[in-house]
């Protein structure tokens, strides 16, 4: 993968491109020292993040022994993508992603790439999620660790036990809300968003079941994929998978 900064660099190529200068000049001369400025910019910064994410990798690394090159060679292709992370709870993930690729099997290139798209409050309801599934129930097994199935209404409990569900969008459109019940149904909207985009990545699973009084009448159960599941063992802490 390459470098963040190349992404400049075909702004660079059509700055000094002949044409370019004789139509942009004196402006060219200019542009060019932003350019300049940004990359500078950007190469400090991704410079700052990694520096950052491998300082919590060093206190998250728990193998006890030093990480060799054909190890460390397994995280390269993260570290594009790690750089431009400035988000501390963020970092902490990525250093443990980094751990888990470079120190166990079975972590797949595409957890950076599904990290990368997580906002810091994706990952704060992963995490309680992913501890829900894991606290021991009357109807937990082992062959299905962390798919354990999950309602609407717990999804909507775990992201935010404020929410109220019992809202008909045709009723904002007739009746006057309060701006108490306009907030929540904002936040209802980006809950049912957050939860979308997790299934987009692959991470949650949207499975139609029927319901037992009628065969016609469909409802949603939620888990985490096996992909899901993998993703999360490969960015907690080891001491709290299980």
């Amino acid at each position: 993968m390459s470098d963040p900064n190349d992404a400049l660099k075909p702004i660079s190529d059509i700055i000094n491109a002949e044409p370019v200068k004789n139509l942009l000049s004196p402006l060219t001369k200019e542009v060019g020292e932003l350019i300049g400025t940004v990359a500078n910019c950007a190469r400090f910064y991704a410079t700052e993040n990694l520096e950052k994410i491998f300082t919590k990798w060093a206190n998250a690394h728990r193998s006890g022994y030093t990480i060799e090159p054909e190890a460390f060679k397994k995280i390269m292709p993260l570290l594009p993508l790690a750089s431009m992370v400035g988000d501390d709870e963020l970092q902490d993930k990525w250093a443990l992603l980094m751990e888990s690729t470079a120190t166990e099997g079975g972590s797949l290139p595409s957890f950076g790439q599904t990290l990368f798209q997580l906002t810091a409050e994706e990952v704060q309801y992963l995490d309680r999620l992913w501890k829900l599934v894991l606290t021991p129930t009357g109807y937990t097994s082992e062959h299905r660790f962390g798919r354990e199935p999950l309602s609407y209404s717990q999804l909507m409990q775990v992201f935010d036990p404020d929410i109220n569900t019992e809202v008909n969008p045709a009723e904002l459109k007739i009746f006057e809300f309060t701006e108490e019940q306009k907030a929540n149904y904002e936040r209802l909207g980006y809950a049912q968003l957050v939860i979308e985009d997790l299934i987009r990545l692959g991470i949650l699973v949207d499975r139609k079941t029927p319901f037992e009084q009628s065969q016609a009448v469909l409802r949603s159960q939620y888990s985490f994929s096996q992909y899901g599941v993998a993703f999360m063992q490969a960015v907690t802490q080891k001491d709290a998978v299980r």
